[in-house]
């Protein structure tokens, strides 16, 4: 089903008759006069401007595809690196005593790949001259024979463009003078031609290169360099598994090469058979014939999943994992659900479960559109399907409605404003999501994204299903460290509101067992003795920070804080083996609270406020009714589900204690409270999300 939806998708966008062409990135255009002779001693840039407003290197242009794979020795049509449209070394090989731009050597049997790629490139010019007589490509050959002139089994040449320079650091590189004076460096450029001021690509419907180009890819895309006689002879009587076409020519390989997904930068195949492993063969079939798919059919996935990957819309990339979109009928509906989990904008998500799908008038073809999604990795040249899913838009647009929803948590920062829309993705996107399960490092880069766990999270976006509750341990254990290493110099944002909202969700998705906890958008009155400590340690540091500012005014209640408080101290075990630690901490808060209570009247309000608070929940921790005078009965170890509610309270607690301190403040101590000190609120700041 999911190569069969692929295909239906190709053949309804007619992607197969463009199959010959495709966009490739140009860095710079060669331009020549008809006679071949260069128009300017420099190159003619290529660039685009990037979503930040920046100019950046390159431009994409519509150029012939490679017919088959490309393993070394050969060259795309009318565009191709330094190396092969000019015969220069781009890189430096210190053994072989290369260095950039070095004239390549011109026996192809002692130069190697790059001399091979070289002549297939020109002897490509040629033959397609011959065939058409495009004055055009007469121009390039008359340019290599001007320019390119073999030298003593070399490829020569005086090319008054290119110089190598050292550059930053220090190292020669190969570079192309630009008309603006600057230079290009071509290591990993692409250059292509323009002749007469006119580029050498493929844009243009008439062109009538392009009907030469088509003929000629379609003769050679398909075959392979041996065994053509064994392929031909099975397709008579083969059924194509896609299409169930009968007859068709069975692609021995799927081609072309799927593009863009990660940890596969030459691209990779999804269905593909080694002649050499005859342990993936059955009845004596070989590579393809073991799954039969017709050429065509393999093309026109292939495609589809190219143009999702290329498209905006279509995908998501969170590190090593592509998450490709698309749908049956509308083809709005892709980008809409990209957008919900990869930007995530509050006021966006309320509006679209409000109506979903608001402006399509046809519900009915609404109702019975569906919804695919693939999730894509790359591993040892082969493309990964990590999970593939589909769904009715209904069943999709409840399970993200219930996502969402399990995902509210208040904010202990300021809050994602406004502005920020358009600019990054709210805390609740997916990705700041998957980032809340890394460790925190200098360097945190999201190649270190485990793809499990994107996964984990996709699916319970889309499918409604559980995480699994070994997530918080990575989650609660970077906590713990962001709340020690948290310093108002480098912060380390320990209340991260993705941290907390995926933690709520991991705890939602796994409450089977009905217990009364169910954690709330906000601070929550249960009886859940995880979440009421959590609350409790909380209310505790605010205790201890409030106290060390007693009596004291203006700059001087800032001065004094401690080095290593209770939460710094005592976090880890409180949460874990809550029994040794809550009864020497709360015969701390004694001292805490009589210090308090010698400030000024704010303090003593605040000191009575926060004792009446810490009586409250320690009520809820019933002691034994044979001690008289026995003190509340704390659990002596909490697994990691309670662990995470324990994390939950905590959090709840400090954000309703921020909330309550800054309307305080605000109101001039007409609305909210005084336990928390108001010079505390002003500690907080946004989130960095990306």
């Amino acid at each position: 089903m999911f190569l069969q939806s692929l295909y239906e998708y190709a053949q309804k966008n007619r992607l197969l008759e463009n199959l010959p062409l495709q966009g490739r990135i140009l860095h710079a255009l060669i331009p020549v006069n008809s006679d071949g002779k260069l128009r300017f001693d420099h190159l003619v840039p290529l660039t685009r401007t990037d979503e930040k407003g920046k100019e950046r290197p390159g431009q994409e242009r519509r150029m012939p595809r490679f017919p088959g794979e490309n393993n070394g020795g050969k060259a795309y049509f009318l565009a191709e690196n330094c190396t092969a449209v000019l015969g220069r070394e781009h890189s430096e090989d210190i053994k072989k005593g290369i260095s950039p731009g070095d004239p390549i050597l011109s026996n192809p049997t002692k130069g190697g790949n790059p001399t091979k790629a070289f002549l297939h490139f020109w002897n490509q010019i040629e033959q397609a001259y011959n065939e058409t007589n495009d004055k055009r490509l007469g121009a390039l050959l008359s340019f290599r024979s001007i320019y390119l002139i073999e030298d003593n089994e070399k490829i020569a040449g005086n090319l008054p463009f290119i110089e190598v320079q050292a550059n930053k650091k220090g190292n020669l590189e190969l570079m192309a003078k630009t008309n603006e004076g600057n230079f290009l460096p071509l290591k990993a450029a692409t250059l292509g031609f323009s002749v007469d001021g006119e580029p050498l690509t493929m844009e243009n419907d008439t062109d009538p290169l392009r009907a030469y180009w088509f003929d000629k890819y379609l003769g050679e895309a398909f075959q392979d360099d041996a065994d053509e006689a064994s392929t031909s002879a099975l397709d008579a009587q083969s059924v194509c598994l896609i299409s169930g076409d009968i007859g068709l020519p069975i692609a021995r390989s799927h081609k072309p090469k799927i593009l863009g997904v990660p940890r596969l930068s030459s691209g990779g195949y999804i269905v593909s058979f080694a002649k050499e492993a005859p342990a993936f063969s059955s009845y004596g079939n070989e590579m393809g014939q073991n799954a039969p798919v017709s050429e065509r059919a393999a093309a026109s996935y292939v495609l589809a999943v190219n143009e999702f990957l290329k498209q905006e819309d279509n995908h998501i990339n969170i590190g090593p994992i592509s998450i490709c979109f698309w749908s049956k009928v509308i083809s709005e509906v892709p980008g809409q659900f990209k957008s919900m989990l990869n930007r995530a904008y509050p006021e966006q998500i309320r509006n679209f479960l409000l109506t979903p799908f608001a402006g399509i008038t046809d519900r009915e073809v609404l109702r019975r559109d569906r919804l695919y999604t693939v999730a894509l990795t790359g591993n040892a040249g082969r493309v990964v399907i990590c999970h593939w899913l589909d769904q009715t838009l209904d069943d999709a647009v409840a399970n993200f409605k219930r996502w969402w929803d399990d995902l509210q948590i208040v904010n202990f920062y300021i809050d994602f404003v406004a502005e920020d829309a358009g600019r990054r993705p709210s805390p609740l996107a997916i990705q700041n999501l998957a980032r809340a399960t890394l460790r925190q490092s200098k360097k945190q880069k999201n190649d270190k994204l485990l793809p499990t766990r994107i996964v984990q999270l996709y699916r319970s976006a889309l499918e409604g299903t559980s995480l699994p509750i070994t997530m918080l341990k990575p989650i609660l254990d970077e906590f713990r460290s962001a709340l020690v290493k948290n310093e108002e110099k480098k912060p380390t944002y320990p209340y991260s509101q993705s941290r907390f909202a995926l933690i709520k969700l991991v705890l939602i998705r796994n409450n089977n067992k009905k217990e009364e906890f169910m954690p709330e958008y906000q601070l929550t009155d249960t009886n859940d003795a995880s979440y009421n400590l959590g609350c409790l340690l909380a209310i505790l540091e605010s205790l201890q920070k409030r106290s060390m500012r007693a009596g004291k005014a203006g700059s001087e209640r800032g001065v004094e804080k401690p080095n290593a408080g209770i939460i710094e101290r005592y976090y880890g075990q409180a949460s874990t083996a809550p029994a040794l630690v809550f009864p020497y901490l709360l015969s701390l808060s004694r001292h805490h609270l009589s210090k308090l209570s010698k400030g000024n009247e704010k303090d003593k309000r605040a000191a009575n406020a926060i004792e009446e608070t810490i009586i409250n929940i320690c009520k809820k921790f019933k002691p034994n009714p044979e001690v008289p005078g026995d003190p509340p009965k704390f659990p002596r170890l909490l697994d990691l589900e309670r662990q995470g509610r324990f994390a939950l309270g905590f959090y709840q607690q400090k954000a309703y204690d921020i909330e309550q301190a800054r309307k305080y403040k605000a109101s001039q101590g007409k609305e909210g409270l005084d336990i928390v000190d108001i010079d505390e609120s002003n500690e907080v700041d946004s989130e960095p999300v990306e």
